[in-house]
């Protein structure tokens, strides 16, 4: 009897490690080469995308897929072809779902991200697409082209501000209608002849700046309303005071 509880808790044991060790986080920066401090690549955000399909009753349903334990599966970086490119690939939901972030630098050395494509895959494995409408099994395709993130070269880019990304093709049954992008830090091309430390100077972004500027007058009437009414406790208690030593003489 003893034996078999054992084996029985070996096997618990086992299942439970072997579903927990294919739970992988998202890194804390997306470097590249990972096993070099001569990077070409550097950044971290959080995303969400977001997927519209048809069930099998016919009901259209919106679908968020967010960037998270759950999730992640892997990602690769691509700095070489062409040297103006580096593309951030993004690998979700078990591999079947990958996200392509394309960041390019001009001829004046000005970066931005300037195409998001990928694909989602339907198919029995997948828990976030539940009961999808039959003929939808396989790869469903999505792209667009963007200017987003611009910055200078040799500087990073930082938005904790969320940033939508549309312009999807839309189709009858499956459609992308936006990637989110939250609390951003981006430095596509860093200088790779040199070790990295940190990320370089920072341009913030105008959405930060302008949530910055509208917090400062509200902090500035909170600490003026706390001093009125410091002020103002003062005075009563010094009030009181004074009118009980006038009682007593």
């Amino acid at each position: 009897m003893v034996p078999k509880m054992y084996c029985i808790f070996l096997l618990f044991v086992s299942v439970f490690l072997a579903s927990s060790a294919y739970k992988v986080s998202p890194p804390a920066n997306f470097t590249w080469p990972t096993n070099s401090k001569k990077i070409c690549f550097v950044g971290r955000f959080d995303l969400v995308l977001n997927v519209d399909y048809i069930q099998t009753s016919g009901e259209k349903v919106s679908v968020k897929v967010p960037l998270n334990n759950d999730t992640y599966e892997s990602y690769r970086v691509s700095c070489s072809a062409p040297a103006n490119i580096h593309e951030l690939t993004v690998s979700m939901l078990d591999g079947f779902t990958e996200i392509i972030l394309d960041f390019t630098v001009d001829s004046k050395n000005m970066t931005s991200l300037s195409r998001v494509y990928g694909y989602i895959t339907f198919n029995d494995k997948q828990t976030y697409f539940k009961n999808y409408s039959a003929g939808l099994d396989g790869i469903h395709k999505f792209s667009s082209n963007e200017s987003l993130f611009m910055n200078a070269r040799g500087s990073s880019y930082r938005c904790n501000t969320k940033t939508v990304i549309q312009g999807f093709e839309k189709h009858q049954n499956v459609t992308v209608t936006s990637i989110d992008i939250e609390n951003l830090r981006v430095e596509p091309f860093p200088d790779d002849t040199a070790e990295f430390s940190d990320y370089s100077v920072e341009k913030v972004c105008a959405a930060d700046i302008a949530k910055n500027s509208n917090l400062i007058p509200i902090i500035v009437g909170a600490c003026l309303a706390v001093l009125v009414i410091i002020v103002l406790v003062a005075y009563l208690i010094g009030r009181r005071r004074s009118r009980n030593g006038y009682q007593s003489v």
